[in-house]
């Protein structure tokens, strides 16, 4: 098959996954490690918008400043959905995060009846009942209070997809080291939804500062939307770079960035091997049965609480950095039960030495 016609292919495939614009489909070619310029983009848009196609067409809308997007429209749905199709969409529902669960009960509903009318003769109730009985989730770590939830993450939504800044009045307690010298009302500029051990966050850019800010949506209690839009596609990339340096998602301590080596017990070990928890990972068994992780990151709160997750199975090799903060930590745990007085909120891992590190 000629070159052209496969990309041809290719695109057309990812616009039956839904609507796009000119940068999503960049950024997929970019991801795909294809080679189509913008201006060849346009044409296959172009060449697509004028095939006649059964029971299918490519619609092209404009937007805000002309912002065009393409998505095709189905005369009549053709496709059938299978058993393991409801089977997806009922795991879907049953295990994904219980505040949107909670906020999104009409939703579901909505989409059940409609499965039920159209796919009536797939015994979709049948699996309903089944999914309700015997699919559950424990929702441990996960958020409980969910007032005006529903209404932040669609603003949040709706700020994210038309660029909109947002200003922040009041942001109540801190998952992720905000610096305590951070004052409201700021101006705020939201980039992604980001999900993580249980809480959906909002993550972008302080406009004034330029710095980065990853927030618990029932954390901000008050803001305002504006009108006012932004440039994100250069915010989106630094987002990238910047979330690649972070174990989790805490701010971290410093710029630099370290070579980490951490040791498991056999046990651990085997079951460390199994899961993500950064990008740069590599984990090796020793001769001894025990486990090596080696990450390239930097330093935070959350890669220190995770290696005291691991209790006396996990050892700090390198660097010394990182081994100092546990050790003083151990030490500063053990001191807390000798007396009775009362113990302090510290919200970092180094106590007392809270950086404007963002």
């Amino acid at each position: 098959m000629p070159k052209k016609s496969e990309n041809l292919l290719k695109v057309y495939s990812r616009l039956k996954r839904g609507p796009v614009n000119i940068e999503i489909l960049k950024k997929w070619i970019k991801t795909n490690g294809l080679s189509i310029s913008e201006r060849t983009i346009y044409r296959y848009l172009h060449d697509l918008e004028n095939i006649e196609l059964p029971d299918e067409k490519l619609i092209v809308t404009e937007g805000e400043k002309n912002k065009k997007t393409w998505k095709i429209e189905y005369d009549e749905s053709t496709t059938k959905l299978n058993e393991f199709d409801l089977h997806s969409y009922l795991l879907f529902k049953n295990l994904m995060p219980l505040p949107l669960v909670k906020s999104r009960e009409a939703t579901f509903d909505r989409i059940e009846n409609l499965f039920y009318k159209n796919y009536s003769k797939s015994n979709f109730e049948d699996f309903s009942i089944f999914a309700e009985q015997q699919i559950s989730n424990t929702y441990f770590y996960e958020l409980l209070s969910m007032d005006d939830y529903q209404k932040t993450l669609n603003d949040a939504i709706w700020c994210i997809q038309n660029k909109r800044e947002i200003e922040l009045l009041d942001v109540e307690y801190d998952y992720t080291s905000i610096p305590k010298s951070i004052h409201y009302p700021l101006v705020f500029l939201p980039l992604h939804i980001l999900y993580h051990r249980g809480v959906i966050h909002l993550s972008g850019y302080m406009k004034e500062s330029g710095n980065l800010m990853i927030i618990a949506l029932n954390q901000i209690k008050e803001y305002h939307l504006t009108n006012i839009m932004f440039d994100n596609k250069k915010l989106l990339e630094k987002l990238e770079n910047e979330m690649q340096s972070r174990f989790g998602i805490t701010g971290n301590m410093n710029n630099e960035i370290y070579d980490i080596e951490i040791e498991f017990s056999e046990y651990t070990g085997e079951f460390i091997k199994h899961h993500f928890w950064h990008h740069s990972q590599n984990i090796t068994q020793q001769e001894n049965g025990n486990y090596i992780m080696k990450l390239r990151c930097g330093i935070n709160r959350e890669l220190v609480g995770w290696v005291f997750q691991w209790m006396s199975n996990a050892k700090v090799l390198k660097p010394n950095t990182l081994k100092e903060l546990v050790v003083k930590k151990h030490h500063d745990i053990i001191e807390s039960y000798k007396t009775d007085d009362p113990i302090v909120s510290n919200n970092s891992f180094l106590p007392n030495e809270l950086v404007d590190r963002i």
